[in-house]
């Protein structure tokens, strides 16, 4: 049993302080982007142009690729962490979400991933567990009435951005069980490379216009180091250090980080019913937090249930044993 997966070690202020400022500000940046480019074209660069740096770095640092099963397994996750994720926000955000509001579903990465975790792998959950679930389900509510509310149109947006919150929920979990020991520089070089392909169907499929190339590609550079590079290989290293579930918790504070740096740079504003509704959702991965580790089924691997099955086994035939051995003597 890894230690990764069953005792994962706690994320210190210098791995999380990076991760949350270089995430959050991908909302702003990339909302400011698609203002003079089209979505899914700032995608398609984004992602092509992060594996060439990201695997020129790789070279140099001479990192190993991992066994095949491994890379297969890192390309999965990075699908679903980059691609799923990326692609549903930038079409919520196309499609009149605010990118505070986008950060605020986003953010309920944690209790996704806590959701996911109950279902697929037999999580249970503590009192404090079932409170981040319902605080963050009524801060969903409260956060997207006002907007829908406003414009109906902004429903499949939202949608949109609800499915990228589940990509990146379900390619943490993949990514803490499956990709244990890769380099996190590598596990993001993948995804985006594997990634790639699937923005350009998209980008093809899709009117692509760029109104302001100065500005684009000002914005393009600085996305594709801070967030595409930076923020999402420093998510990578906090999932390998301390498991998607603590990882998740970041998220409690990029909703409110990125809806700071939306209204200086982009002058947005939330609702008072926004606000509260960010407010819950924070509440709700402090709550999450305090439901510490799982206690049974988690995010350990299979074969965590597969040991303690083998250790039941153990004990219930020790006593014929011990009898088989006493009546030989």
């Amino acid at each position: 049993m890894s230690r990764t997966q069953s005792t994962p070690a706690t994320m210190s202020l210098g791995l999380a302080v990076p991760t949350v400022l270089l995430y959050a500000a991908g909302y702003p940046i990339g909302a400011a982007t698609i203002a003079v480019m089209s979505p899914f074209l700032v995608i398609l660069i984004r992602f092509a142009a992060s594996a060439v740096l990201l695997w020129g770095v790789l070279a140099v640092r001479r990192v190993p690729l991992p066994p095949r099963r491994q890379l297969g397994h890192a390309a999965i996750a990075g699908v679903l962490t980059q691609g799923v994720q990326f692609l549903g926000c930038y079409w919520g955000l196309s499609h009149g979400v605010p990118a505070g509001l986008a950060a605020l579903i986003v953010a309920l990465n944690p209790v996704a991933t806590s959701a996911i975790m109950m279902a697929a792998l037999g999580h249970r959950e503590s009192r404090w567990g079932v409170a981040a679930l319902v605080l963050a389900t009524v801060s969903v509510v409260l956060a997207c009435a006002p907007s829908l509310v406003a414009d109906h149109h902004l429903g499949v947006g939202i949608v949109a951005v609800i499915v990228g919150m589940l990509g990146l929920s379900v390619g943490g979990i993949h990514q803490g069980r499956r990709c244990v020991g890769m380099d996190p520089m590598l596990i993001t070089a993948i995804g985006v490379t594997t990634s790639t392909p699937l923005a350009a169907l998209v980008a093809v499929a899709s009117p692509m216009h760029v109104t302001d190339w100065p500005r684009a590609g000002v914005l393009l550079v600085v996305m594709v180091v801070f967030s595409s590079i930076g923020a999402t290989s420093l998510y990578a290293a906090c999932i390998a250090r301390s498991g998607p579930r603590a990882a998740s918790i970041l998220f409690a504070v990029i909703p409110s980080v990125a809806g700071v740096m939306a209204w200086i740079g982009l002058g947005e504003a939330l609702s008072p019913l926004a606000v509260v509704g960010l407010v819950l959702g924070a509440v709700a991965c402090v709550a999450q937090s305090r439901a510490g580790q799982p206690r049974a089924g988690s995010t350990a691997s299979t074969t965590d249930s597969a040991d303690r099955g083998h250790a039941r086994t153990a004990r219930a035939t020790r006593p014929t044993s011990e009898a088989a051995t006493s009546g030989s003597r």
